[in-house]
Order: C-alpha cells, then sequence, then structure tokens
C-alpha cells in the first residue's frame, strides 16, 4: 500500500501545483469544494483511461476523494491516505492552529499537504515548513509522515481567459 500511496501522494501534488482556483473565494470552504472537485475529476479521469492501474488507482473503483467527513480531520482526503490542510490568505495568526492541525494529520495520514490559497506571512509558512518537511518515512506520525507545502498566489485565482466575473482581470479591474 505504501507504494501506491506514495504514487498517489506525488500524482496530488503534481495536480495541487497545477489546480488554478476558479476566483478569490470569501470563504476557505468554498477553495476545499473546487479543489475536491478537480482532484475527484482529474484523479478518476486518468483512472478511467487505464492510468489509474499505473498509479495505484488499481482500475476499478477509482480514487476516494472526500471532504471533513468521519474522523477524517482533512480538508480534502484522497483515499484515506493523503490529507490536505488548506488555508485561505495564510497569516501569522492561523501559525500555531496549522502546526497543531498538521501534527494531529501526522497520526492520521501518511502523506500531508499543507495549502495556503493566499499567504500574508511568508516568514509563519516557511517556517511551518521548515519544521515539517523533509521528514518523510514509511508509515505514519511525525516521523514517518511525509509533508509538502504549496502555496496558490492570489495572482493566479480564475480563469485567465475570463474577465467576466471569474475572479481574473475583470475583478481586478471592477467588471
Amino acid at each position: 500500500m505504501i507504494g501506491n500511496g506514495n504514487q498517489t501522494y506525488q500524482t496530488v501534488i503534481e495536480l495541487v501545483e497545477a489546480w488554478r482556483p476558479a476566483k478569490n473565494y470569501g470563504h476557505e470552504s468554498k477553495f476545499q469544494n473546487d479543489l475536491s472537485d478537480f482532484l475527484d475529476e482529474e484523479l478518476n479521469k486518468q483512472n478511467d483511461s487505464g492510468m489509474g492501474e499505473l498509479m495505484g488507482g488499481g482500475g476499478s473503483g477509482g480514487y476516494v476523494v472526500s471532504r471533513e467527513r468521519g474522523n477524517s480531520r482533512g480538508d480534502v482526503v484522497i483515499d484515506d491516505t493523503v490529507g490536505i490542510e488548506m488555508k485561505r490568505h495564510f497569516s501569522n495568526d492561523q501559525k500555531k492552529k496549522l502546526r497543531g492541525q498538521l501534527e494531529d494529520y501526522a497520526d492520521n495520514y501518511p502523506y500531508v499537504i499543507a495549502l495556503a490559497c493566499g499567504i500574508d506571512d511568508m516568514d509563519g509558512w516557511r517556517e511551518l515548513e521548515n519544521k515539517f518537511s523533509n521528514r518523510g518515512g514509511m508509515g505514519m506520525g511525525m516521523d514517518q509522515t511525509e509533508f509538502a507545502f504549496i502555496i496558490k498566489d492570489r495572482d493566479n485565482f480564475g480563469d485567465p481567459h475570463d474577465f467576466g466575473g471569474g475572479g481574473g482581470l475583470g475583478d481586478l479591474l471592477g467588471f
């Protein structure tokens, strides 16, 4: 499972890096829904084309992408293996809470992604990244969980070709 989990983790990292929020949402939950829908579509589209078997999806049933359900504390969780904690406009006052959440995630997932949709405190983000990154092992717990930190720049929210209400240039210019 861990080998397949690592393939899933690497694929999810690539997809999260490629993901572009549809707009600069006013609530974190809307970013979570946007990301969850994107990951579900992209992971299972690849699975339908046969890529899933190569990536550990098994070719039947696809990937399970869920949002804050049951004991799962993750904002978005893939196959109960990759937990994603998302912060909207990460700021200094969120640092302590995020640290605790990542420690909890380490008890529940072998792979964890911290994702900032907009960032106001780069120093605090880097401090946490340095604390949690490069631990990677096999299994769960602080010394075994692999962590990745990804930032989505607010300038890249919205469809770059949508000048309407999609959070792109039109919003910046007041259209």
